[in-house]
């Protein structure tokens, strides 16, 4: 999941990559505003290739479009508002970031979006601890997965590959919603879909577990949705 930042961006105006300077003023009345957009990386600073997608609360609007290097992703405020920036580039985790742009009388407003580069295998690995695989997607009520999870499975077996020691097991859970039996069924053959992912790409069948565990170990209350959504899970435990 991309990780959510809340920023105000208060007057003055930001030039990007300076210091706070004065607001530049046109006139007494509220103007268009050249709202810019880049990515960096998040250590070095150095500007990315993005992707962004941008929306304006109050006004209604989304917005999208690449950034550069040299050119950043532009588009016209015509009010102050509340923004939602997500960025996405190769390499890196997707950004999330809530802004307040309060300025109504600013010709450009600009900011730098920081992103962290994608770890490419799992680190902090101990015996016994589980690690969600909260990028594994299956069909609803089904064992298919979907293509967008070999992105994080083909991570896992870069994992397993650095340390041919690892032996893990794959577990399935499921919420407690419907017919106990069939949930069981699920979660077992999700879990066992994911290991044939990985005896596929190399990983030997012996270092692999799975198991599926249906609704008996539950990670929140099935209480409310938002509580059975994160019981509805896969994830690896290190043995």
């Amino acid at each position: 999941m991309p990780r959510l930042f809340y920023l105000l961006l208060l007057l003055p105006c930001l030039a990007l990559g300076q210091a706070p300077q004065a607001p530049i003023i046109l006139s007494n009345k509220p103007t268009n505003t050249v709202f810019s957009l880049a990515a960096v990386d998040a250590k070095t600073g150095t500007r990315l290739p993005a992707q962004f997608k941008v929306h304006a609360y109050l006004a209604k609007k989304d917005y999208a479009g690449p950034a550069t290097p040299v050119r950043d992703f532009e588009f016209i405020m015509t009010r102050a508002d509340s923004l939602l920036v997500i960025a996405s580039a190769s390499g890196y985790d997707e950004g999330e970031f809530v802004m307040v742009a309060p300025c109504d009388t600013c010709a450009t407003y600009g900011y730098s979006v920081p992103l962290d580069k994608t770890d490419t295998v799992f680190r902090q690995l101990t015996k016994g601890k589980a690690i969600q695989l909260d990028k594994v997607y299956f069909d609803q009520s089904s064992y298919r997965m979907r293509p967008e999870s070999f992105e994080q499975l083909d991570k896992l077996v870069r994992t397993l590959q650095g340390d041919p020691a690892l032996k893990i097991e794959i577990a399935g859970h499921t919420d407690n919603v419907g017919d106990r039996r069939l949930n069981q069924f699920l979660s077992e053959n999700r879990a066992k879909v994911i290991t044939n992912y990985l005896v596929t790409k190399g990983i030997k069948e012996e270092r692999l577990r799975h198991a599926g565990y249906g609704d008996t170990r539950p990670a929140a209350p099935n209480d409310v949705e938002e509580n059975k959504r994160r019981n509805r899970r896969v994830e690896f435990v290190v043995l």
